[in-house]
């Protein structure tokens, strides 16, 4: 029988839903979103998905065995194997022959490999005017500097190419990584309470269920993963006892996931895990830059408001309206969807008439 779920919200939520790693996390999926999209869109890359980001940028300047970037990833072997196939059918890796062990083989960049990952930086330096202008040039600056610092601090790989170490480590293109190790780190915390069997993967689905539950396509929506691949993830939860499916009040065609008891142990316990993270970070920033890393943080989180869209949604309240919110909404997506190029076009075609309604 499968255990009930717990009814009222408790204390850890707030320090769930607001705190350091997830907001790094949240910008960190929005930025690699955007160059998906745009590299698709723009660019004519195909094939992509939001986790072949981390995975090529551990490949630039060398090839290296799956079990090498399977480690620096926190995924099986299993899981990387299936990563790199999927990358590799879109014809940006192959697989060569190690030369000191013939029994292995080095997954190495192609040309077109190489060549996506030179557009990729492109595209992040160009996305972070976007940033830029939510939060302020100067605090914007100092967020920048925190997380190369913070890259450099957490010992994650370097690219010996110097062009693109200068450009992508100062830049907002070091997050994906860091955000790897947020995630890897937090996993293991939390399995070493108790909770066996969790996997990078559910951190898909976990974060954005709260106390009102949470819906297949709504969290598709926001990870910019196909529905399937959400419903898959939320089956194995099922399985391991932290979720329960039930009838969606709004849609009895759909369901809503629910957390059990045994879930919201593991909201608590993730709570403990989050504060051992922040006492990582305050040694290797300092008390005053990671206040500053949090607060920077916070206002572009709240700035993009992609999470707080879905839980507003998901609690069946009205979203807040504030001053620009739909319009800051609009343009977010647009930019998503036109890439940066074509948002730029559609900016100067309305301009002229923004200029006749004001005379």
């Amino acid at each position: 029988m499968s255990p009930e779920p717990s009814a009222r919200p408790s204390q850890p939520w707030a320090r769930y839903r607001e705190n350091l790693a997830r907001q790094l996390i949240g910008i960190s999926r929005d930025l690699q979103i955007h160059v998906r999209d745009s590299l698709a869109g723009d660019c004519g890359f195909g094939g992509l998905r939001p986790s072949f980001g981390p995975f090529l940028s551990l490949l630039w300047d060398q090839g290296r065995p799956l079990t090498a970037i399977a480690g620096e990833l926190a995924i099986s072997p299993q899981a990387c194997s299936q990563l790199a196939n999927l990358v590799e059918a879109a014809g940006y890796l192959e697989r060569r022959s190690h030369p000191e062990d013939g029994r292995s083989k080095l997954v190495v960049l192609t040309p077109r490999g190489r060549a996506l990952v030179e557009e990729g930086v492109r595209i992040i330096l160009e996305s972070e005017s976007r940033y830029r202008a939510i939060v302020g040039a100067a605090p914007y600056r100092r967020f920048t500097r925190a997380l190369s610092d913070l890259f450099q601090g957490l010992g994650l790989p370097t690219h010996s190419d110097p062009t693109l170490t200068a450009r992508a480590r100062e830049s907002v293109g070091v997050l994906p990584l860091i955000t790897v190790r947020i995630e890897r780190q937090l996993m293991e915390a939390t399995i070493a309470r108790g909770h066996a069997g969790l996997k990078m993967a559910y951190g898909q689905v976990l974060p954005f269920i709260g106390p009102e539950g949470g819906r297949i396509h709504e969290i598709a929506r926001v990870q910019g993963v196909s529905r399937q691949a959400i419903s898959a993830i939320s089956q194995e939860l099922e399985g391991l006892g932290y979720l329960q499916r039930q009838p969606d009040p709004r849609d009895r065609r759909s369901v809503e996931l629910r957390l059990t008891d045994r879930g919201e142990a593991l909201i608590r316990d993730s709570v403990a895990a989050l504060d051992e993270l922040v006492g990582l970070f305050r040694a290797k920033l300092g008390t005053k830059r990671l206040a500053e890393l949090e607060r920077v943080a916070h206002d572009l989180y709240d700035g993009l408001r992609l999470e707080a869209e879905i839980f507003e949604i998901s609690s069946g309240s009205k979203p807040t309206k504030r001053a620009g919110h739909d319009i800051q909404q609009l343009a977010s997506r647009l930019r998503h969807r036109l890439g940066s190029g074509e948002a730029a076009r559609l900016a100067e075609l309305l301009e002229p008439r923004l200029e006749g309604r004001k005379k």
